[in-house]
């Protein structure tokens, strides 16, 4: 068996997170999230940033037909804006991870740039308005489910950018998965037995 990619997208307030790092703990694999960005702006010598201040130039998506990044008015080097810069980055550093060896992938459009691979497979979780309302409260400081709507807004639209798809169409993933079915460590097993059975 060639080594396992397994792509976690997810609505906000679904646990998907939670599952991502137990997926990750049950292959006894590395899971990758917030570092990649980070490795992209090291590949792009950008050391004048903060954590806080790249993962939000990351999430900035430029108003369509402009060509510049509102953001920051220094992020442009070259033609490109500097949040697309990063995002073609990050894109290389998932295509090598892929190729390399077994690991989660959490967001960063991962289930678009290995599209293609044929040792991956790409998970969307989503949980019903009732659980993910729990869990604003239980889980997320209080936030309401309006909150955590308007981050999967934010998501959709990021996705929608860089990929010219639809955030959560079950035809962009191999697996929909609903997190209020079970038990994290539930879930968390059925994506890796799905994973095994399907990657061969």
């Amino acid at each position: 068996m060639s080594n396992i990619v397994i792509t976690i997208s997810r609505q906000y307030g679904a646990a998907g997170r939670e599952i991502a790092q137990k997926v990750a703990e049950k292959l006894g694999v590395h899971l990758y999230d917030r570092q990649l960005v980070h490795i992209a702006a090291a590949q792009l010598q950008i050391d004048e940033l903060s954590e806080e201040e790249l993962l939000k130039l990351e999430r900035e998506v430029p108003p369509l037909g402009m060509n510049f990044t509102p953001f920051f008015s220094f992020g442009m080097r070259g033609e490109k804006p500097l949040n697309q810069q990063i995002f073609e980055a990050e894109a290389g550093v998932i295509a090598r991870l892929a190729r390399h060896e077994s690991c989660v992938i959490l967001g960063r459009c991962a289930d678009f740039v290995l599209q293609n691979e044929r040792n991956v497979l790409t998970v969307f979780i989503e949980a019903s308005d009732k659980f993910r309302a729990e869990r604003g409260v239980s889980a997320y400081m209080g936030k309401t489910l309006a909150d955590l709507k308007r981050e999967d807004e934010k998501r959709a639209l990021y996705y929608k950018h860089f990929t010219a798809q639809e955030f959560g169409d079950p035809m962009n993933y191999d697996l929909v998965v609903r997190s209020d079915k079970g038990t994290t460590d539930e879930i968390a097993d059925a994506i890796v037995a799905y994973a095994k059975a399907f990657i061969k």
